[in-house]
C-alpha cells in the first residue's frame, strides 16, 4: 500500500461513522471506488466484524511469549544508556546488539563483502570488505538506490527511481540496463528481485502514480535469461485486471516455483508451473485467490523450515501472517491489537546457532495503534517483541538482505523528532 491514497484514505475516513452526514458517507464511497479499493473494503469489514466479535479462534491469533518489548516513545538514542538497555535485552534472549559505526540505509551481503548505501546521502554506493568498520565508495549515482541485487554471477544490480543499473566487474564500471515503467518507478529492496536455477532473474515494477481517474498500470515483470544484458517486458498482470504494481517475485526452493504477489486493487498472489523442465521466461502463472477475502496482497515473504510464510499489506484493516507448505493450504495468522492494523511490511531471516530466525517489521500506526519490531526462533509458531513504538515518533527498518540466509541482521531506529539516527547488528552471543 504505501503512502498514497490508500493510506490517505485510511486518514480522513478513519472516523466517518462517528460523524453523521450523507454527504461525508457519499465521498467515502466515491472515493473507494475510484481507488480500487471496494474488494478491500469488504474483506475489512469482514474481518473487523470477527475480530469485534471474537468470532476468530484464539487459536487464530499470532502468539508472544510474555516479555515486554522495549518501548520506543521517549527514547534518546544517542546515548551510552539506550545501548546497555539493548544489551540487556538481547543477552536474555541469547543475541548480542552492536551498534555500527556506520550509518546504513541499505546493505546487501554477498561473498563476505558487503554493498549498501549510507544515510542520508542515499545515491552513493559503498562496499566493505571488514563486516562494516570501514567502506570504500563503489560508485555514485543520479538518483536514490532503492534496492539492490547481486547475481549468482557476480553481477550488481542497483535500482534507482526510473532505471536499473548493473555492474558485470564487480563494481568497477555501471551501465543502465533498464528503464522502467515511470521515472518514480523502482524494485523493492528485499522482495521484488531473484533468480531461479537456470540462472534466469525476474524483478517485478513497483510505483504509485494517479492519472486523473485512476492508477497508471506499472505491474510489469522484467524478465532476463544472459545476467541483465537484456530484458523481457511482461505485462501478464495487467492483462489479468492488475490495476498498480508488483510487491514481491521470488523463486521458492520448496516448491520449486516462481511467486508474484500484486497490488492493489485484486491482491492476489500467483504461482507458476515447476520450473523442472519448463521455460522461465514463460511461466504458467496461476493466482491462488480469486476473491480478496481469501488472502493476499503480500509485501513481505520469507522461506524456512519446510514452509513458506507472507506478510499481508492491510494498512488500516486486519493483517495476517499466512504460511504455506505446498502452496495449496494456506494458514493464517491473525496480528493481535495494538498492531493489527499495520502490515508486515518486510521479513529477513537470520541464521543463528539454533536455527533460522524470522525477523518481521509492521511500521505503520494510527493514534490508537502501535508499530512493532518482531521475530520468531521456532520458524513462526511463537514470537518476541523487540520494539513497540508509534509511527510519530520513531521508525525502525530492516535494512538487509542477501543472496544466502546471514548470520547478522541489521536494523535503523530514528527518532522523527530530533533525526537522530542509529543501526544495530543482531548477532548470536
Amino acid at each position: 500500500m504505501g503512502r498514497d491514497l490508500t493510506s490517505d484514505l485510511t486518514k480522513q475516513y478513519s472516523t466517518l461513522f462517528e460523524k453523521k452526514g450523507m454527504k461525508r458517507i457519499f465521498s467515502f464511497v466515491q472515493d473507494v471506488y475510484r481507488s480500487g479499493k471496494l474488494r478491500e473494503i469488504i474483506s475489512f469489514a469482514v474481518w473487523e466484524i470477527f475480530h469485534k466479535f471474537r468470532l476468530f479462534p484464539k487459536s487464530d491469533y499470532l502468539a508472544f511469549d510474555q516479555r515486554e518489548a522495549i518501548k520506543l516513545d521517549g527514547k534518546n538514542l544517542v546515548n551510552s544508556e539506550f545501548d546497555v538497555t539493548m544489551n540487556r535485552f538481547f543477552a536474555d534472549r541469547g543475541l548480542h546488539s552492536v551498534r555500527c559505526d556506520l550509518n546504513w540505509k541499505l546493505l546487501y551481503f554477498y561473498n563476505g563483502e558487503i554493498f549498501g548505501c549510507l544515510y542520508p546521502d542515499d545515491c552513493d554506493l559503498y562496499k566493505s570488505m571488514d563486516g562494516g568498520k570501514t567502506v570504500v565508495l563503489v560508485n555514485k549515482f543520479p538518483e536514490r538506490i532503492k534496492s539492490i541485487f547481486i547475481s549468482s554471477q557476480n553481477t550488481i544490480f542497483v535500482s534507482l527511481k526510473g532505471s536499473v543499473y548493473k555492474s558485470s566487474n564487480h563494481g568497477k564500471s555501471f551501465e543502465k540496463t533498464l528503464d522502467l515503467g515511470s521515472p518514480i518507478s523502482f524494485f523493492r529492496f528485499n522482495n521484488a528481485m531473484t533468480e531461479t536455477p537456470s540462472r534466469t532473474l525476474l524483478a517485478g515494477e513497483y510505483g504509485n502514480i494517479w492519472d486523473k481517474t485512476g492508477w497508471r498500470k506499472l505491474a510489469y515483470i522484467y524478465i532476463s535469461s544472459d545476467d541483465g544484458k537484456s530484458w523481457k517486458k511482461s505485462d501478464f498482470l495487467i492483462q489479468k485486471g492488475t490495476n498498480k504494481h508488483v510487491h514481491i517475485v521470488r523463486y521458492s526452493k520448496l516448491l520449486d516455483k516462481l511467486m508474484v504477489a500484486d497490488g492493489d486493487n485484486y491482491k492476489r498472489l500467483w504461482l507458476s508451473e515447476s520450473l523442472n523442465g519448463s521455460d522461465p521466461e514463460n511461466p504458467n502463472w496461476k493466482p491462488v485467490n480469486k476473491f480478496h477475502i481469501q488472502m493476499g496482497g503480500y509485501t513481505s515473504v520469507v522461506e524456512t523450515g519446510g514452509k513458506i510464510l507472507f506478510g499481508t499489506d492491510y494498512q488500516g484493516g486486519t493483517n495476517f501472517i499466512v504460511e504455506t507448505k505446498d502452496g495449496k493450504k494456506f494458514a493464517k495468522m491473525i496480528i493481535p491489537d495494538p498492531y493489527r492494523r499495520s502490515p508486515i511490511d518486510n521479513m529477513v531471516l537470520r541464521k543463528s546457532k539454533s536455527g533460522d530466525e524470522i525477523w518481521a517489521n509492521l511500521p505503520f500506526s494510527t493514534a490508537n495503534t502501535k508499530c512493532l519490531l518482531m521475530y520468531s526462533a521456532d520458524h513462526g509458531k511463537s514470537w518476541h517483541k523487540v520494539f513497540e513504538y508509534n509511527r510519530s515518533t520513531h521508525t525502525v527498518w530492516l535494512i538487509n538482505s542477501s543472496t544466502e540466509i546471514s548470520d547478522e541482521l541489521y536494523f535503523s531506529i530514528e527518532d522523527v523528532r530530533s533525526k537522530d539516527r542509529v543501526v544495530y547488528r543482531i548477532v548470536d552471543s
